[in-house]
């Protein structure tokens, strides 16, 4: 059996750059001495922290699924080209657009082949699916404000860079101004490129996508853009201060959709409640007006990160002033100091339900009044609708 191997990942040309070698893990739970994050002597490096202490735009690479079955990477390319009314960038250099463009491209990878090459049957209802995926989904995208044409180039020269000669792809971008969706999600906005790549190579070697390998293409897209006269930056999150979130795209999909009502109910239709987000409510309602504190294990791994990133900065610093770039290292100490506090998803749910003191009153059932009133404990009445006090993204 030959021997499986990860695709040939691309690095930054301009490397050494940031040390993140172990950003990626949950931290530990003590903190530890820290290294500097970046080199003073690498130019690149220093390029970088001056990127990160200004907060350029930081680039997003997700992987956001991808299909186990012919079946569902059809619909998948059918969703981002919105049924053949957006252009198909693939590998070959071609543009394709109308509504058989997914089951053109499905056969062209020949995806069946690879179905039939895997031994493994489709799961029965209710089992768990366990079959390799045919093809990755990846999202590349920019905030608000990026030109959408030059986040596509530099999704191109990505891709290329990548897997041309490798692992067959397509892509299409995501422009707010021209995507003909009508309901649009708060992460729409972004201008942003689905990539579908094939998931096996044209001689046999499957693409796998690691912890690790996120960063590299972060750094690679954000080095393209740059390229290309777009500020943007590759930061992993736990270094600018930023908690990983534990929900999922899915969850993130249905708070915007619920903001959306909010804000306009009558435009809109009411999303269907989530049982998860209702239940995540009544803890929080439950300890703002019982007392009752949740289980906040999930913490103490977020402080153990956050000890340690702080110690990389200060290390960071000290070996700027080292250099003699005391402007930089005050810069760092000052950075520091902005560092927002850390905070689970469910504490920011928990701190918004006790702000809105209207809500809180509807959802135990008490009048509202127009003066500040005392909450009772009423936690009978804790599961009324109270869904859309979900954190925002």
């Amino acid at each position: 059996m030959p021997k499986k191997r990860t695709a040939r990942i691309a690095r930054d040309r301009d490397a050494p750059g940031l040390d993140i070698a172990s950003r990626g893990r949950k931290g530990p739970q003590a903190p530890r001495d820290g290294r500097p994050l970046f080199d003073p002597s690498s130019p690149s490096s220093m390029a970088a922290l001056r990127r990160t202490l200004d907060r350029v735009p930081e680039v997003m690479v997700k992987v956001t699924g991808g299909g186990r079955d012919s079946g569902t990477a059809e619909a998948h390319i059918d969703y981002i080209d919105r049924h053949g009314e957006l252009d198909v960038l693939t590998d070959d250099g071609d543009t394709l657009k109308g509504r058989d463009v997914s089951g053109f491209l499905v056969k062209d990878w020949k995806l069946e082949t690879v179905i039939n090459q895997r031994h493994r049957d489709a799961p029965e209802p209710g089992e768990k699916d366990k079959r390799a995926k045919l093809v990755h989904n990846i999202v590349l995208s920019m905030p608000h404000g990026a030109p959408p044409q030059k986040v596509l180039e530099a999704a191109q020269f990505f891709a290329r860079e990548n897997f041309a000669f490798s692992h067959r792809y397509a892509m299409v971008l995501h422009d707010p101004a021209t995507d003909p969706k009508h309901e649009k999600t708060e992460s729409g906005k972004n201008p942003h490129v689905h990539l579908v790549v094939k998931a096996v190579s044209e001689t046999g070697e499957r693409l796998y996508i690691r912890k690790n390998t996120l960063q590299d293409w972060r750094e690679q897209f954000a080095q393209a853009l740059r390229d290309r006269g777009v500020e943007a930056n590759a930061t992993p999150a736990a270094i600018r201060g930023k908690g990983r979130s534990s929900m999922k795209g899915a969850m993130h999909q249905h708070q915007e959709r619920l903001a959306k009502w909010q804000s306009n109910p009558e435009a809109n239709k009411k999303p269907i409640e989530s049982s998860y987000l209702k239940g995540q409510v009544e803890s929080a309602l439950n300890e703002v007006v019982n007392g009752v504190v949740s289980d906040m294990t999930g913490k103490a791994v977020l402080e153990g990160t956050r000890n340690n990133v702080v110690a990389d900065w200060n290390a960071t610093a000290h070996a700027l002033r080292a250099a003699g770039m005391d402007n930089d290292a005050k810069a760092v100490e000052a950075f520091i100091k902005t560092l927002p506090a850390v905070k689970t998803d469910y504490e920011v749910l928990r701190d918004r339900v006790a702000k809105d003191t209207g809500r809180l009153q509807a959802a135990l059932g008490q009048k509202p009044k127009a003066t500040q009133v005392e909450l009772k404990p009423a936690v009978d009445k804790q599961t009324q609708d109270v869904d859309y006090l979900a954190p925002g993204r």
